[in-house]
């Protein structure tokens, strides 16, 4: 396993350069971890080891905000609610997922060679996975196969098809992972603009 570190991390998020893709952490400092991450998307708080982000917009786009992180929505006050939690044996997928062309692994494995790719994502994957510890909760907004009650998930693969999402971005597809730590609050989120 890679040590975790500042150059481990930027090189584990290389993983979503290809992608549509958001990656940012902050601080935990509420009890309710839903303000720590509606803090991020205000872009009030960035990441307290001083570690590489992704934002997809830079501010010579016309869509870059200096106060949200676009193309996220203001969500409502029930947000989280349309979230399902994911346990940790799953998430090393969900990672990998977020970074595939398709946001679909069956389609990512018929079109893009994933197969070849696969060992290098999943590497990256526990790198990115290392940073939150054990006791770290994990919320998706992606449906998969038991999320919607049609049977017990408890731990979903990510490399089945998606069932669809919830969307918290302007975009009608967007799939992503948030990460709850005692210390720290992640996101990890790919967007489909088509």
């Amino acid at each position: 396993m890679t040590a975790l570190n500042a150059d481990a991390w930027a090189d584990a998020l290389t993983m979503y350069e290809r992608r549509y893709s958001i990656v940012t952490v902050g601080p935990r400092t509420h009890q309710d971890w839903s303000q720590d991450a509606l803090a991020l998307l205000r872009k009030e708080v960035s990441d307290p080891r001083s570690w590489r982000t992704l934002e997809y917009w830079s501010e010579a786009d016309e869509e870059w905000r200096a106060d949200w992180l676009a193309p996220f929505e203001e969500p409502g006050p029930d947000w989280p609610t349309g979230l399902w939690t994911v346990p940790r044996t799953s998430v090393e997928r969900l990672l990998v997922m977020l970074s595939t062309n398709w946001l679909d692994v069956p389609n990512e494995s018929k079109w893009n060679d994933f197969e070849a790719r696969r060992p290098e994502l999943e590497r990256k994957a526990r790198v990115i996975l290392s940073r939150f510890p054990e006791g770290t909760s994990f919320y998706t907004n992606s449906g998969y196969p038991g999320s919607h009650g049609v049977h017990p998930a408890d731990a979903p693969d990510f490399y089945e098809a998606t069932t669809g999402c919830t969307p918290l971005s302007q975009h009608d597809w967007d799939l992503g992972l948030f990460a709850v730590s005692e210390t720290e609050v992640g996101i990890f989120w790919s967007f489909d603009a088509t």
